[in-house]
């Protein structure tokens, strides 16, 4: 009897260590987030911090998108407020287009579908990752040069490594309604816990905490709805880019396939360089003809107003059939020798001003 107590006591002791899931609550420690966080302030209701929603500076950003809106990475200026006394809502709320969280690095996180319309058949919006509108870490701009993710946040999880996901169980970010979100079974097949979630992808653990756990692998989902009551978690300041003409830019959708991303500090500007291949679009020429362009190489670029590369929806006309497209290329104001070092843009639309009307922009938090 006292040997078949001995081995139950071994087997609860080895599957604490290698099966159970006692995950960190500590999240009011600095060390929990990246270096992109400050701030961090703990109150007995929420915590607070800071952050300008960019990753690290080593992670290569919009790579791999082949459906852009010319947006473009830049620095917010975000607080975040995240409460620290979740409860767990009867009602289930399922997010649709918009923001769920925020990552551990002060990145927004966002819901998986875009702003796209909902398809009859499915009831749902089109996805992000099957449209090719994120990068390589899972993220992308959005019409307000905002970088959020959309699915798991890939590039940060390999960045916290396994020592911080598998073994001390950190959270790789915070789910709106306040409930950590952690990536277990990332790097560990032991610590997979897939088969145990529940319909919003949460689960308990060992001490009654709930948390949710984000996909290892194609789509990565994070969540599929709040098991707590979301609220508002964000504010965020910053000066929207403008084109010449001063309004505002909040990007036209382009066949462009990014290859690289870069920015070049050439005070008193930040300049934004996304270089790929445009495909299958229509663009309208100087002498007014349309032009099919397929395969064609080229940048995206943007320095300040009156320095930037970009395409915008041409004006409709009875010899355009379906959409075309312009490439505005401003270059009275750059840099000192960037246009010649720097930038391959595409042939410019140099006939009369087109009169566009500038995409609706959404404040998402």
């Amino acid at each position: 009897m006292r040997l078949i107590t001995y081995f139950l006591a071994l087997y609860f002791v080895f599957s604490k260590v290698v099966f159970g899931h006692e995950i960190d609550t500590d999240y009011c420690d600095p060390s929990r987030y990246t270096k992109e966080v400050y701030d961090v302030i703990c109150t007995d209701k929420d915590i607070q911090f800071k952050a300008k929603g960019l990753p690290a500076s080593d992670q290569t950003l919009m790579v791999g998108i082949t459906a852009t809106n010319q947006q473009l990475p830049r620095p917010h200026d975000y607080s975040f407020q995240i409460t620290r006394r979740p409860k767990v809502s009867t009602q289930k709320v399922v997010p649709d287009s918009g923001p769920i969280g925020v990552a551990v690095n002060g990145v927004p996180i966002f819901d998986p579908s875009t702003q796209g319309k909902v398809d009859p058949a499915t009831g749902k919006r089109p996805n992000t990752l099957a449209a090719g509108e994120l990068d390589q870490c899972g993220g992308h701009a959005g019409r307000g040069d905002d970088y959020h993710y959309h699915i798991a946040p890939i590039c940060l999880i390999n960045e916290l490594g396994q020592h911080k996901i598998e073994r001390l169980k950190q959270p790789v970010g915070f789910a709106m309604d306040g409930f950590p979100i952690l990536a277990l079974g990332w790097f560990d097949k032991a610590n997979d816990v897939e088969n145990k979630l529940d319909a919003c992808r949460g689960l308990l653990d060992e001490n009654g905490n709930y948390f949710y756990n984000v996909k290892s692998s194609n789509e990565w989902d994070i969540l599929t709805c709040f098991n707590g009551i979301p609220k508002g978690f964000a504010k965020d300041n910053w000066i929207p880019r403008l084109d010449t003409y001063g309004n505002e830019i909040v990007g036209y959708p382009v066949s462009f396939n990014i290859e690289d991303f870069s920015q070049i500090l050439l005070k008193p500007d930040q300049c934004a360089i996304m270089s790929g291949t445009l495909n299958n679009e229509q663009l309208l020429q100087t002498d007014g003809s349309v032009k099919k362009i397929s395969a064609q190489q080229g940048d995206i670029f943007y320095c300040n107003q009156n320095c930037y590369g970009m395409f915008f929806e041409a004006d409709k006309s009875p010899l355009i059939k379906g959409r075309a497209m312009y490439y505005e290329r401003i270059i009275s104001q750059c840099p000192q020798g960037f246009i010649e070092k720097s930038v391959n843009p595409f042939q410019a639309y140099q006939g009369p001003k087109q009169q566009y009307k500038a995409p609706q922009s959404t404040k998402k938090y």
